[in-house]
Order: C-alpha cells, then structure tokens, then sequence
C-alpha cells in the first residue's frame, strides 16, 4: 500500500500514463485527461497555491459540483501541504462563511459566478484571512476580475504552477516523499443532523487503509468506468469514488451538468454506481412512475416481470432453492424484459452497487436485487473514513449492513451503542477538543451514536441513532427510522418524519414527491396550482393513507402509523430541515413542527401552520396554510 495518496497519484502515472483518468462530457464529447496528464496538472495547480501564500498544513476550501477541477484542485492541496475541505454547492451564502471561517481556510476554490456572489457576500467578514479566490468556470464574469483583484482563474493559476515548475522539475516526487501517512490529507463535514457540522480530520492512512481493505471485498479493475455521483464534500464519494479510483487506476468520469446526470448516466453505463439511500428511492420512483405513465402492454409486462423476480429474490435471500419453473421463468423475464429497463436506466452493466450514508428500506434493496442488480449496504460515518462494515459476496441480507471489513473492530457497548476501532479512524474534531474526547473510549473505541446489534449470523443490524429511539405511552420501544425508511419506498411519498415519544400511537409528517404525485393527479384529471394545493386535495389524502396502510402492515398493530400530516411545503435543507445529504434533522423538526405535532394527538381535522422559510437568495419569509390531519384505517 502507498504511504499516501500523492503517492498512488504518481504509481498510476507510471504505470498507465496515456490510459484516462477523468472524463467530462463538454458539449455532448465525453473528454478524457490521462493518468500523465493529471499527475501534471495537480503538480502546476500545487505550485500555483504555495506562490499564493498557502501555507504548510493550511485549508483551501471547494465549493462547487462535481468536476475533474475539484479533483485536481484536491489533490494539489495535498500536494502542497496543505489540507482539503468541500461543501455543498446549495449551501446558503452564510453556511458557506461558518465553513469557511470554521475552518481557517486560506484559499476558496469555487465552480462558478453562482459561488463567486455568494463569497462576494460574505467577503468583508472573511477577507482578512482568505489570501485568494480560484474560479474554474469564469462564464458571465468578465467584469469581475477587475472589480476584485483577489479572484484568479483556474486556468491561471495552473499556468503560474507551470512556471514555477521549470525551476522545481521533480516537486511531486519530493513532495510525496515529505508526507508521512499520518499526516492530515482532508477535513470533512460530518452529518450535522443534530448541530451544526463538525469537521473531522482524516490522514492519508485512514484513508488509504479503509479504501484497500474495502478493496479486498469489493474489487475495482483499472478498465472499470465510475460515474460521479454523490457530493464530493460528502465522505462516501471521497471513499468510493476518488479513494478507490486512485488506488485502482480506474476512469472517473463527470455529468456535463446536473441536470444531465440521469441522461449521460444512461450514455455512460458505469461498471459502478454508489450513493445515499435517497438516491435510490429516487431512482425507484423514477422507474415506478415511467411504468404509471406506460401503455398497458408494457405495464402489464413490467408487473410481471418484477413480481416473478421479486418471488426469486425473497426466496433466494430467505436461503431457500426456487423452483426450476420460477427460475426458467426469472431468467426469460430478466432478459427480455428486466435487462432493457435496466439499460434505460443506465445500469445495464453495473456489477456492483452500493448504498451508504443512512439506512435504505429493505424493500428498495429487494427490489433493485431483483432487477439484477448487485446492491450491497455499507455501514460507516465520516469519523471512520466511511466503512466499518458491508456485505460480502454470496452473503447478502436487506435488513443487515453486513459484516465488518478486514482490521476493523466494531463491537456493541453495555446499553447497545456501535463502537469502532482501527486505523481508519479519524484523527480527531478540528478545534474541538472536547468532542474528539467525548467521541473516543479509555481504550480507543469510536463511538457511533448508532444503536444496534449482531446477529447469530454475524451481521450487524442497526435500529436508529441511539438518541432517537422511541418509547410509545405503554412501554413498547421502537426506531422511527425504520418506520419512515419504509414510508419512502412510496413513489409518492418524499419524506417521512415519525413521531410518538411518550405518546399512545405512532403518527407521522409527510412530504410528497410533487413530480410524481402530480403525474398520478394529471392523469385522472385532478387539477392544481400550487404543491401546497396539490398537498390539501383530498385524493391526495386518500393516496397517502393507503401507503401508509400499505406498507406499515409489516409492523406490530401497535407501531403503525394512526394518524398522519401531509405539509403544504417540502422540507428542505435550506429551512435547515434535512442536512445536505438529506438526512432529517429531527430535533429541529420536532421543535419546529410541535404544534401541528401536538394537533396529530388532538381531535381536530386540521392545523393553521404558520412557519418561516428560506429562500435560496437568504430572504427568509412568513408561510401560513390550513393543514389536514387524517387517520389510517387498519
């Protein structure tokens, strides 16, 4: 194994200099940079940083989307000493200022004249630290050099690394011979989902040591293709995506926008495909609702085919041998008609997928599995480099996270909390010293906050964060995550917040999926104007209640859902609602939502919700609407 990653940059230079490294979609042209080319980019883009000021051990910070310049811009802060940390790029102008601010950095790195207005902002706050701001899509911004002497092009700065290199000709070389592993590489965000983020420091060991240990579960060959997927700022993309493709030698390839992710997805057809579990209950409600939308021969067909494969699939999971009438008729159906849905899709030649960052309802996992697809749960936080525990091949369970990898220890404390040891372990909280020793056991054992425990079979179940579980009025103890992951399975249902602590039944908030609830209202006729009318219709009301109904059959009588909420707004990262990963951030939303929360147990038939919303632009703004309460009948 390298003792860093600007090492396994230059092995991969030599040993696949012409072979691609990164590929981006300019203008409809799938355009690659070699393994040579990039070793020789992150060489000038480190130089161009030291003659801007960056200082050893200094942060630069990249706010922006998914591009091969975050990469190099990444892996030329490493090179130059200093450390990398990313952040959303819808994060709101004054998320970007705590980050920034939070974390000391000396260079801003941003995508766009988007990032550019939001720094411009919060400028006078940050100026007097922040030595530079680099721009590597400088459209629409002509003016805006001139205007302010601290902005410079990407392009520039690599030019400026150019010339600096005619006089340093062996400086990656040297620089990957002055870091040792345990040297600061990147700070990442954790969740947030019950604060604002902390920044967790990861050295070049944790990094690699969890890639290459994941690397000998799952494997990566150097003609593999990666599509990016997921938020670079998040850990499961740094881990996944650029930790392994460096240690693999594989191609990383690049969306030409977000908005055309799912169109050069199905162009691409990655050997891979990785992200949060809401991504693949969106994918899910993209497919049930294209079916919703088919003619009745292709309907019919799509049913069948996946209730033959979903039989074979349960079985197959269950440990039990399907008939050779099921089987002859899964493979004819997976063929003919499975293998064009999944190439519609763009994974018709995935031969492995993953899903991290939360928990993904069973019944999602079930369903891509039957589809032929080879998805496996990774279990895993920031504070551990993204993975303690994943499922192995042949050994594969929908309710589990699967098995530790190799050289980690995860064990179970007195009262059931997940507790992690190994040298994928993060240093520790930046400037946060108390929380790194709150984080840590006497000897050495991370603490998740996830409660959970081992089965007979060696697999780890996970229930909930440990502060989140729940205690009905008559003892019964249950996690509302799992609840609400089931919830989601619903094409038609966004989000699902579950409440009732203390309380004599579980009732929930819901957020609808405004694309696909509006193609279901469109289609028998049911005309709206506003998701907020949409939300209050009374057919919509009546959807609800049968998912709901639906898929809560599965739980005790006690925990289903009894009454529930529909909102008149998305809940929204903005409002601070869901993180950027969009995981719930249920204290906020609890406090936020207490009295319609207070009205579910009351019998009234509706709520007056008055709250305050953000808009992308930070005008924050008053939102009132009559909010219906209704029962799930059994």
């Amino acid at each position: 194994m390298a003792k860093n990653l600007i090492e396994q940059l230059i092995r991969n230079a030599r040993e696949f200099p012409n072979r691609p490294a990164l590929r981006e979609k300019r203008y409809g042209v799938w355009t690659p940079t070699t393994w040579k080319e990039l070793a020789r980019d992150v060489e000038n883009f480190a130089l161009g940083l030291k003659i801007l000021g960056l200082g050893k051990n200094e942060a630069v910070a990249v706010v922006g989307d998914n591009k091969p310049e975050w990469v190099i811009a990444e892996l030329g802060t490493i090179v130059s000493g200093g450390v990398i940390t990313g952040m959303y790029p819808d994060c709101l102008a004054e998320e970007v200022l705590y980050l920034i601010s939070y974390a000391d950095a000396r260079i801003v790195v941003l995508s766009d004249q988007e990032q550019v207005d939001k720094i411009l902002k919060v400028w006078p706050k940050i100026s007097g630290a922040v030595k530079a701001v680099i721009v590597w899509d400088s459209r629409g911004m002509t003016n805006y050099y001139a205007a302010h002497p601290f902005l410079k092009r990407f392009e520039d700065v690599l030019a400026m690394g150019a010339e600096e290199g005619k006089s340093h000709p062996d400086f990656l070389h040297q620089a990957a011979g002055n870091v040792p592993p345990n040297t600061p590489a990147m700070m990442l965000t954790t969740s947030g989902t019950t604060a604002l983020p902390k920044l967790a420091i990861l050295s070049h060991e944790n990094l690699l040591y969890a890639g290459e240990n994941y690397g000998n579960v799952v494997s990566m060959e150097p003609h593999d293709q990666l599509l990016s997927l997921a938020p670079l700022p998040w850990i499961g993309e740094q881990l996944y995506a650029i930790v392994r493709w460096l240690l693999s030698g594989a191609c990383y390839n690049f969306p030409e926008e977000p908005e055309t992710l799912r169109r050069d997805l199905i162009e691409l057809q990655p050997s891979y495909f990785g992200g949060t579990p809401s991504r693949w209950e969106d994918l899910v409600s993209v497919i049930q609702a294209a079916m919703d939308n088919a003619d009745p021969l292709k309907k019919n067909l799509y049913a069948w085919a996946t209730r033959i494969a979903l039989k074979r699939t349960e079985m197959e999971l269950a440990g039990k041998i399907p008939r050779w009438r099921i089987k002859l008729l899964s493979n004819f159906l997976s063929f003919t008609v499975l293998r064009a849905l999944r190439n519609r899709v763009g994974l018709g030649r995935v031969k492995m997928a993953v899903t991290g960052g939360g928990a993904l309802s069973p019944e999602v996992f079930k369903y891509f599995k039957s589809l032929g697809i080879d998805i496996r749960q990774v279990y895993g936080q920031t504070e551990c480099a993204g993975i303690a525990t994943t499922h192995r091949d042949g050994d594969v369970r929908p309710e589990t996270v699967g098995v530790p990898i190799p050289g980690v220890e995860v064990k179970l404390s007195e009262q059931g909390e997940i507790m992690i040891r190994g040298k994928s372990i993060m240093l520790g909280y930046y400037k946060n010293e108390k929380a790194t020793k709150d984080a840590f056991t006497p000897d050495g054992f991370l603490r998740t906050g996830d409660a959970g425990y081992f089965g007979e079979d060696g697999h780890l179940y996970i229930f909930d964060r440990f502060k989140d579980i729940m205690n009905l009025a008559d003892g019964s103890r249950f996690a509302p995550q799992d609840i609400e992951i089931r919830l989601k399975f619903s094409p038609y249902i966004k989000e699902a917040v579950v409440c009732g602590a203390n309380q004599p039944f579980v009732t929930a908030i819901i957020s609808i999926d405004l694309e696909n609830v509006g193609n279901w209202a469109k289609r028998r006729g049911i005309s709206y104007t506003t998701y907020q009318d949409l939300s209050q219709r009374q057919e919509i009301y009546e959807l609800v209640r049968e998912e709901i109904r639906k898929l809560c059959q599965r739980f005790p009588q006690n925990m289903r859902v009894r009454k529930f909420a529909i909102l008149i707004k998305e809940l929204h990262p903005d409002d601070e609602e869901l993180t950027r990963t969009r995981k719930v951030r249920r204290g906020l939303i609890y406090e936020r939502y207490k009295p319609l929360i207070e009205d579910l147990y009351r019998p009234t038939p509706e709520h007056l919700l008055d709250i305050q919303i953000r808009y992308e632009d930070g005008r924050i703004s008053s939102f009132k609407g009559q909010v219906a309460i209704a029962e799930v009948m059994p």
